[in-house]
This record gives structure tokens, C-alpha cells and sequence, in this order.
């Protein structure tokens, strides 16, 4: 960043030091002010102008030798200013970064409204799911809601999201078992032979009256 520099300028020979030629002097002052005071402003953003300033009004406010190279001393009082192309750029830069920052706030008040609120429970996320096809004309596409949002929803003791989690996989399996009955076969049994070892039998003859309900002819 370009800044408008205006002031005082102070500097001295080192003591014990021999003579030199004063333009040689008063350029080598200068060649220091620049080079220390640009390694100053550069550590500031453009909208820390005050920053800079204070920055640099501690660094020259007394005699001091800035540059090895040169038996000089110096002191200086600065007034920095940002004008014509230099302020334009550094409007551009903050209103550019106001906008990334206005960006980044909506997105994580977004993050924190899905993981808070909608995820939540499932209630929640079903009635979130709702309302963003409510205006729609198509089939709520619940095997989306199933496969993408209800994995996320809800807490590891929450028993509700648990067990529609739980039911959603039965659903999957049963749906990849219709196109195989050898396999569907072996599920049911396996399936029926778990709930009476887990002392379930009521559920292992509900199973096996939906499979004879599903084997009976239509009329």
C-alpha cells in the first residue's frame, strides 16, 4: 500500500564520526527513513492507518542509527495519509473483505441453525423437509431425506432417530432382497430364528404371516 507521506525529517553525523558532503548525508537520512518506515506500514492493514501511524511515531521519536551502512542518525515526525489511487484500493480491499466476512457469518449461522434446530431430533427435520417441498408439485422425495439428512439428525441416546435409522437400513435390505428370492428366503429364516432365540416369538409369527400374506395369490 502507497502511502502519502508528509513531516519533519532530523538528522546528525554520528559522533566521533568524520565529516561527510551534506547532499550524501541527507540522502542516506532519507534512504533510511524510507526503507525502516516502509518495513513499519507494511506490518498494517490499510484500514490500521492510525496503527501505523502510532507504529511509526515510537520508532522516530528520538535520534537513533537506522542503518548499519551509514554512521547517521535520524529522527522524524510523520503524518501518513492514503489519497487518490492508494484510498481507492483500500476501499475496494475492505469492502471486498467486509463482503467475505458478511459470507462467512451467514454460512456459519447457517451450519449452526441445521445442526441446532433441524437436526436436532427427527420431528424437527421432518417437518424441515416439509416445508421445503411444500410448494412444490412432486412427490416429497423421502428415500433422498432417508439417505442424506436422517444419518445427521439427531444425538447418539436420541432412541426416535435411532430406530427410524434402524428402519430405514430393514427397508434398504428388504428392497435389495425382492429381486432375490434365494437370498430373501435365507434372510426371513435367519431373521425369524433371531427373535426366538431373543424369546420374541410374537414377532417371529408376524414375520412369518407377512411372508405367507405375501405368497398368497391376488384375487
Amino acid at each position: 500500500m502507497a502511502y502519502t507521506v508528509s513531516g519533519v525529517l532530523h538528522y546528525r553525523i554520528a559522533s566521533g564520526e568524520p565529516g561527510q558532503k551534506r547532499a550524501l548525508v541527507r540522502a542516506a537520512a532519507r534512504m533510511a527513513l524510507e526503507e525502516n518506515a516502509s518495513q513499519v506500514t507494511r506490518e498494517y492493514l490499510p484500514r490500521q492507518l492510525e496503527e501505523a501511524q502510532s507504529a511509526l511515531a515510537l520508532k522516530l521519536s528520538d535520534w537513533r542509527q537506522l542503518d548499519a551502512r551509514w554512521p547517521i542518525e535520524i529522527k522524524a515526525r510523520l503524518v501518513l495519509r492514503l489519497e487518490g489511487e492508494a484510498a481507492a484500493r483500500a476501499q475496494a480491499y475492505e469492502d471486498a473483505l467486509r463482503d467475505q466476512q458478511l459470507h462467512h457469518e451467514l454460512y456459519e449461522s447457517r451450519v449452526s441453525y441445521m445442526r441446532d434446530k433441524v437436526l436436532g431430533d427427527a420431528d424437527t427435520a421432518r417437518a424441515w423437509w416439509l416445508e421445503r417441498h411444500r410448494e412444490g408439485h412432486q412427490l416429497i422425495a423421502w428415500d433422498e431425506f432417508n439417505t442424506h439428512i436422517l444419518p445427521f439428525v439427531g444425538r447418539a441416546e436420541d432412541a426416535q432417530t435411532n430406530a427410524m435409522r434402524t428402519a430405514h437400513v430393514l427397508a434398504q435390505v428388504v428392497e435389495r432382497l425382492e429381486d432375490d428370492p434365494a437370498r430373501h428366503k435365507l434372510f426371513v429364516a435367519t431373521a425369524r430364528l433371531l427373535m426366538k432365540e431373543m424369546d420374541w416369538p410374537d414377532l417371529a409369527e408376524g414375520l412369518t404371516l407377512a411372508e405367507q400374506r405375501k405368497l398368497q395369490p391376488e384375487h
